[in-house]
């Protein structure tokens, strides 16, 4: 028996192992063996042959071995370089890569763009400042206090929570 399909039959057992439906004998492991080989010699590994075979598992199956014999087959990954490369990956290939971000020439915000945000423009409203210290925190949480304690003396008697302490 080659060493190669020992080898892929060791690592189909281990790729199945965590799923019980899936027990298969020597045997069948090494019937399947020349399949997994491929997988392995188009560049899959352990992990993109467990997602090709584990998920969508019917709750019971007659043959485990005939269910991985299909998936392997139906499944398997195109020949390295055989893949036609569509307009979008060689446009995307030429294209020079761009910044993630510009910084706005005026207020050095963050912006899409070179150039001017459209507040320093004067075309849209300036943004509301968030985190403004911690004045702004304890004013929210005393807006926040009040606001349920407001909404606790609104409830009916049968809604309210018993006083602490009793």
């Amino acid at each position: 028996m080659p060493a190669e399909s020992r080898a892929a039959a060791a690592l189909l057992h281990r790729v199945v192992r965590p799923e019980p439906r899936l027990r298969i004998g020597e045997v069948e492991a090494l019937e399947l063996a020349p399949l997994v080989a491929e997988w392995v010699r188009r560049g899959s590994t352990p992990e993109d042959l467990s997602r090709a075979l584990v998920p969508g598992l019917p709750a019971f199956m007659y043959s485990a071995a005939a269910v991985l014999r299909d998936r392997l087959s139906r499944k398997m990954p195109p020949e390295p370089g055989l893949l036609p490369e569509t307009p979008a990956i060689a446009a995307a290939k030429s294209a020079r890569p761009r910044s993630s971000y510009a910084e706005c020439a005026k207020c050095h915000d963050p912006v899409p763009n070179p150039g001017i945000c459209g507040p320093c423009a004067g075309l849209a409203p300036r943004p509301i400042a968030v985190g403004t210290g911690s004045a702004a925190v304890r004013a929210g949480a005393q807006r926040a206090r009040a606001a349920l304690r407001s909404a606790r003396d609104t409830l009916p008697i049968a809604h309210r929570p018993a006083p602490a302490g009793t």
